[in-house]
């Protein structure tokens, strides 16, 4: 039987160590601490354009428009935070009306399934988006089961992009939306 040499600590020492300094960190932390994090602009006026954009192509109850999903998007079209927003989408009211309510949550769903990349995106002024799952699937160039969305470039991505830079691009998401087209109301008698 030969003899191995040893060089430091063996992995189970290491491990225990790690678990040692990672709980006294961890230990040390008061609980109100936050940890910083870049997010695009959650403005209405910023970030309203892209959830419409977003609640048009990819709200549907049975994409993202669900509650099943990690990323949740809620719409006139499909997901509602309250069941009376229902009513604001009918054609009496006028056509399409997500809420502001219905955006910030949308906003939240979309910074908040990768903060620390979205952080990354946001802190170089929009840099390298496809960096986020959510910008590769839509693209096309990670498994989506909805497929290619958007072709890098085009209106739609821009609509995206320019937000993660924080100058939203309003004319590419208006160029982006096609507003659904509801049959005209019956006349009454």
């Amino acid at each position: 039987m030969t003899a191995r040499a040893r060089l430091g600590p063996s992995p189970l020492a290491r491990a225990s160590l790690a678990s040692l300094l990672f709980m006294s960190a961890c230990s040390e932390a008061p609980a109100d601490t936050r940890i910083g994090i870049f997010s695009p602009n959650a403005s209405e006026q910023a970030f309203g354009p892209v959830g419409d954009f977003l609640g048009h192509r990819c709200g549907s109850l049975d994409c993202h428009g669900s509650q099943a999903r990690n990323l949740r998007i809620w719409s006139c079209e499909g997901l509602r935070l309250a069941a009376t927003d229902a009513a604001i989408c009918s054609r009496a009211k006028g056509g399409r009306r997500t809420t502001p309510e219905e955006h910030t949550a949308t906003y939240r769903s979309l910074v908040g399934l990768e903060p620390v990349v979205m952080s990354t995106v946001v802190e170089t002024g929009g840099e390298n988006p496809e960096l986020l799952t959510f910008v590769r699937k839509a693209r096309g160039t990670e498994a989506h089961k909805g497929g290619a969305l958007i072709v890098p470039g085009d209106a739609q991505d821009q609509c995206i992009t320019t937000w993660l830079s924080g100058r939203t691009n309003l004319k590419a998401c208006s160029d982006a939306f096609v507003q659904p087209k509801f049959p005209p109301a019956p006349s009454s008698p």
